[in-house]
């Protein structure tokens, strides 16, 4: 009996944490999908535009919805060694911490641009 209930807490313990690793995974391919997503519309945008633009995200969020409350973000900053460069940072929130107000997750994709006097190129 002893060993019967050894086995099936073993079992139900491996089932829970199958649970928790299979949301994980599920949660980290919807964010990685939604920053490509917004990096393809932030690739396009020209460099001299960069600057100007909302800080939020661009693209459809809707992928996102089952991660609600999450929450976007945009940074646009000069490279520290180079003025032709500018790095954009696409960052994702989610698992939302009530009392303390803050995100347990989060998700970044850095892209640097570069002044190439061209089009929209990286």
């Amino acid at each position: 009996m002893a060993i019967m209930a050894v086995v099936i807490t073993t079992t139900i313990v491996m089932f829970g944490e199958r649970q928790h690793y299979l949301r994980e995974s599920t949660e980290t391919i919807l964010v990685s999908q939604a920053l490509w997503n917004e990096a393809e519309i932030w690739r396009r945008i020209g460099w001299a535009q960069l600057d100007s633009q909302t800080p939020g995200f661009q693209s459809d969020t809707a992928l996102l919805q089952s991660l609600k409350p999450f929450g976007t973000e945009i940074k646009v900053e000069p490279a520290k060694d180079d003025p032709r460069v500018k790095s954009v940072t696409l960052t994702v929130r989610w698992e939302q911490d009530p009392k303390l107000k803050t995100y347990r997750r989060e998700a970044h994709l850095s892209v640097l641009r570069a002044d190439t006097g061209g089009s929209g190129l990286w």
